[in-house]
């Protein structure tokens, strides 16, 4: 038999199925099922070896990291439940007398307190910083050399060993050649003529220049985030780093899932961003801010209520807990407003952790400013009473 014989579908069955298990399948939608297949695998491209790496401003110490440690304890705070009190079985705790002795007896309740829904600790595990640029890069050791090292001795691992893997996994010839392209950008001579001042603002879409009650956070999903001022220094310093980086954007570039939640014409253009630059949020994009909070709760519990109008009440409640938080916050930091300003000190690159967080720990490099050749400055309010500007004196 010929090899087209035998790939060659007989005529009688063309419009007949065929029985998989429970589900039948017509012969003659198997070829909009392999369009439908090959269209969602080029949408939705498998995960690849990579690294997200976040170049970033960190928070020197100064007011507006006290007032972003502020708010990410009071989200902590806010996002725990009261202890609880689970009482013991009678069977338990006489199994608990005999194994630790008579310290034990008597004791048939103990009490144990519930860990916070949030997400982002600034205390211990990640960085309050500024995302410069933020991206998917090609940094990664070669396929073939990743499963050997996997065969060799990475058995057993535990989810606290993330981040040693991660570091394991890296290419330290191609990790070098980035940290290189990062040093040689001068960045005394780019932003020549200004400071870099860091100034927390209200939202865009918020701004209410007559409005005494502005409000310096931003609630958006699962985040809650602090915008910083955008000034020419922060945009330049952005726009240069995704300039030297993009060679080493990992490819093929995965649009982020949120982007399609937006309208139109921001959605496209967002998405085309992505797949210039491997992120949205630069250029025009570009929307500096501090993440102080992560917790899907409120997200998941907003889902759930769509469903069952039933539940409204309490999707008020778990998503209200966090605007009453960051309330009492803004009520804390505008009192000192007129004040609380930093400057940029130096740029960091560091490993990315959930809801777009700096894992501590995790910083590769630093670059720090020139102080000998910064130039002194006037800072000035802007129009709407939020911003801050810097000029030359």
């Amino acid at each position: 038999m010929s090899p087209r014989s035998r790939c060659r579908i007989p005529q009688p069955l063309s419009g007949k199925t065929f029985s998989s298990g429970r589900r039948k399948i017509s012969l003659a939608a198997l070829p909009q099922l392999l369009l439908l297949t090959l269209t969602l695998a080029l949408l939705f491209p498998q995960p690849s070896r990579s690294i997200h790496l976040d170049i970033h401003v960190p928070l020197p110490q100064g007011c507006l990291e006290y007032y972003a440690l502020l708010a990410n304890r009071l989200l902590r705070e806010a996002s725990r439940p009261g202890a609880t009190i689970l009482p013991s079985s009678s069977s338990s705790s006489s199994q608990s007398n005999t194994e630790t002795g008579a310290d034990q007896t008597g004791k048939d309740e103990e009490e144990e307190v519930s860990q916070p829904s949030e997400h982002v600790d600034l205390f211990m595990r990640h960085t309050p910083h500024v995302t410069l640029y933020l991206a998917d890069f090609d940094l990664e050791v070669e396929e073939e050399a990743a499963d050997d090292t996997d065969a060799n001795g990475d058995a057993g691992r535990t989810a606290n060993d993330s981040i040693d893997q991660a570091a394991r996994a890296l290419n330290l010839t191609k990790v070098a050649a980035f940290k290189d392209a990062i040093a040689s950008l001068n960045f005394t001579e780019i932003i020549s003529g200004w400071n870099c001042p860091l100034t927390f603002s209200v939202p865009e879409e918020d701004r209410n220049p007559n409005s005494p009650s502005s409000s310096f956070y931003k609630i958006n999903g699962a985040y809650v985030m602090l915008p910083i001022s955008n000034t020419p220094c922060l945009q330049t310093l952005s726009t240069t780093l995704l300039h030297a980086l993009q060679s080493y954007l990992k490819h093929p570039i995965v649009v982020p899932s949120w982007v399609a939640s937006l309208t139109e014409p921001v959605r496209s253009a967002s998405i085309f961003r992505s797949r210039t630059y491997g992120s949205p949020n630069v250029l025009e994009g570009f929307d500096p801010h501090v993440t102080v909070g992560f917790d899907e709760t409120g997200v998941r519990v907003s889902g759930a209520a769509q469903d069952n109008d039933a539940d409204s009440s309490s999707e008020r409640s778990n998503l209200q807990w966090r605007v009453d938080t960051m309330e009492e916050w803004n009520e804390a930091y505008r009192q000192e407003r007129g004040t609380c300003m930093d400057e940029v000190q130096g740029i960091a690159l560091g490993k990315t952790g959930v809801g777009g967080t700096v894992l501590a720990g995790s910083r590769m490099g630093y670059w720090k400013f020139e102080e000998t050749k910064k130039v002194d400055v006037s800072v000035s309010q802007g129009a709407h009473g939020n911003d801050f500007y810097a000029a030359v004196d």
